[in-house]
């Protein structure tokens, strides 16, 4: 009797064994949890520069937790080919809105150029350059060396801080006729500016010497300094350039001598000749003539 309730107890014992080990296999199976949410995003396939025109190669769709995703993403990549990418973008990133010109912006430079501003060119040199460091992306400040005066006084050339922390957009060589008419190399950087940098730039470009000063990226203020004088550079202590104007008024006249009296004397065998003041009649009264 006793066998026979060991026995039974060893039968449930099993069956119980073997109920445990069938929910853990379950369990590990993965049939006891939900498989996780993604969201299907398109992004960059390849390394891609800001003015890129997106075509479907450049491209692919990624399956991402949606919380790990950035706002404005975009689900397919019909929506982004034939847009211009306005930001540089790497392997796997995903573009959003913020990183692609708006429909029908155009191509090239154009889409990169934000409402209100403007883009314009200079001519530059290896000096004017910063020997080729001032590349798209890095910010510059526009010096300008002229002089003011219409005289031409080498004292008074001046230089100034025309524009400050400015975004350099292109930097690139064109080709141009020289006065001999042989073709010749020149490098061209376009700067972003607002419309009244434009003008200034425009003005500059024939009116002195334009140089660029390349910036750390991380120092964005703009500090305000005085315009430097050639003369103050050899000790002068001018801080500013006098501008002379002329009105055209003719400058007055030089003081005219008042006329004399000559005398000759004649003294034995000796001859000489004495001057005087020739005085007015008014002058002797305190009057003037």
């Amino acid at each position: 009797m006793k066998r026979r309730r060991l026995m039974g107890l060893a039968v449930v014992a099993l069956a119980l064994a073997g109920l445990i080990c069938l929910l853990a296999y379950r369990l590990l199976k993965g049939g006891g949890s939900k498989a996780p949410v993604l969201a299907t995003v398109v992004a960059a396939a390849t390394p891609l520069e800001a003015g890129t025109q997106l075509k479907s190669s450049d491209l692919k769709t990624l399956a991402l937790p949606p919380g790990a995703l950035p706002a404005h993403v975009f689900r397919s990549e019909a929506e982004l080919t034939g847009r211009v990418l306005t930001a540089a973008a790497v392997p796997n990133q995903v573009l959003s809105s913020e990183m692609v010109a708006a429909p029908g912006a155009g191509v090239g430079l154009p889409p990169l150029i934000p409402p209100g501003m403007r883009a314009v060119s200079v001519k530059v040199n290896d000096v004017v350059s910063v020997a080729g460091f001032a590349i798209p992306g890095t910010h510059v400040d526009v010096l300008l060396t002229a002089n003011p005066n219409r005289d031409g006084d080498p004292n008074a050339v001046t230089t100034i801080t025309l524009l400050s922390n400015v975004q350099v957009l292109t930097a690139g060589q064109q080709m141009e006729q020289s006065p001999n008419g042989k073709p010749e190399t020149v490098t061209v950087i376009t700067l972003l500016v607002n419309p009244e940098g434009a003008e200034k730039l425009a003005l500059a470009d024939g009116y002195g010497h334009i140089l660029l000063a390349l910036r750390n990226p991380l120092d964005r203020a703009s500090e305000g300094t005085a315009p430097l004088v050639n003369a103050s550079l050899f000790g002068g202590h001018a801080v500013t350039a006098p501008i002379r104007v002329h009105s055209g008024a003719r400058p007055p006249a030089a003081p005219v001598a008042a006329p004399s009296w000559v005398v000759e004397v004649i003294s034995g065998d000796k001859q000489e000749k004495a001057s005087f003041a020739r005085r007015s009649p008014l002058r002797e009264a305190g009057l003037h003539e």
